[in-house]
């Protein structure tokens, strides 16, 4: 398994070494931590791969927590599909980040002017999408360029979304529920670091600061219109999710209460509701497959890439 796995990942790095991909450097320092697991390197860059011919549109990939850009292109094809497609592609090294994303934002806006500028490419076709952190940052970045439009360079065209964490609420208590099953220990030192860092946030649990858990989640269950999730009732996305549940059950003794698909079922259903055509999730059942062949569901292998390339070009096309 983990042979044919190296073959493949090995096709795919030649695969984009046949295209052009520049290194961009945006800063030398990184004083706000938005780049991680690099040593000692306070650099931030981004990955751009440009198509021969004539651009028609702009796809921006975000990695996961912690996730190299590197490891990210290994696992993924849509970066070639895109070029082939003539989608200019940038990958940002952007993979930890602020409570606020206000760093973040200003980063990517950044990067966004400058491939504006050099390129010529309209701000209506940017098509923004990640994994995980990387999904997170997309949809905040949505949400709050359509609440304060003047504040952001570009309001996406589409977001696609790979297993995103999306009410803080119901992430504070599956952080609970990990503590006190105390089994898998990285899981386990998780979430205490994520507990910990929403009561410092926050103040305490959602249930005594409701209203600030609200303001700060991407979707909330129960709130009027999904809370900021109203933001994304006109915004076109595609949201992937795995479930495993004998991974859930067997491999880190959870249920569907901790499975993030459960808030991105429910937010697509509420966007649905606002009215929101264009919104869709697909939830493939034990597809996850880490780097390193390893099973589990919070992996870019759970990416339906034809069909996402499909919806792009779709967009890009309007």
């Amino acid at each position: 398994m983990r042979q044919i796995l190296y073959l493949f990942l090995l096709l795919i790095s030649i695969s984009c070494k046949s295209q052009k991909t520049e290194k961009i450097i945006v800063s030398t320092t990184d004083n706000n931590e938005l780049y991680i697991n690099d040593g000692d390197s306070t650099l931030l860059y981004y990955y751009k791969i440009v198509p021969k011919n004539k651009i028609i549109g702009t796809l921006v990939i975000l990695p996961s927590g912690g996730e190299s850009t590197e490891n990210t292109l290994r696992q993924l094809t849509l970066q070639s599909k895109a070029v082939e497609n003539n989608i200019l592609v940038i990958i940002p090294s952007i993979n930890w980040g602020t409570v606020d994303r206000i760093a973040e934002f200003n980063m990517l806006d950044k990067i966004f002017a400058e491939v504006v500028k050099q390129h010529n490419v309209s701000k209506q076709k940017f098509i923004l999408g990640g994994l995980s952190n990387g999904a997170m940052i997309s949809l905040k970045y949505a949400e709050k360029s359509v609440e304060n439009p003047a504040n952001f360079y570009l309001i996406p065209k589409g977001v696609f979304a790979l297993d995103a964490p999306l009410d803080e609420a119901r992430f504070y208590k599956y952080c609970e529920r990990e503590l006190e099953r105390n089994i898998y220990q990285p899981a386990v030192n998780e979430a205490r670091w994520i507990k910990n860092n929403y009561d410092s946030i926050y103040g305490g649990p959602p249930e005594k600061f409701k209203d600030m858990y609200i303001k700060n989640s991407i979707y909330s269950y129960g709130a009027k219109d999904g809370g900021n999730a109203k933001y994304l009732k006109n915004m076109p996305l595609l949201m992937f999710t795995d479930l495993d549940t004998e991974w859930l059950m067997n491999m880190r003794h959870r249920d569907l209460y901790d499975w993030n698909g459960i808030d991105i079922v429910s937010m697509i259903n509420q966007l649905k509701l606002l009215g929101n055509q264009n919104a869709n999730v697909i939830v493939s059942q034990g597809k996850g497959i880490r780097l390193d062949g390893s099973r589990n569901p919070h992996s870019w292998s759970i990416l339906q890439t034809d069909t996402c390339m499909n919806w792009i070009l779709n967009l890009l096309e309007k």
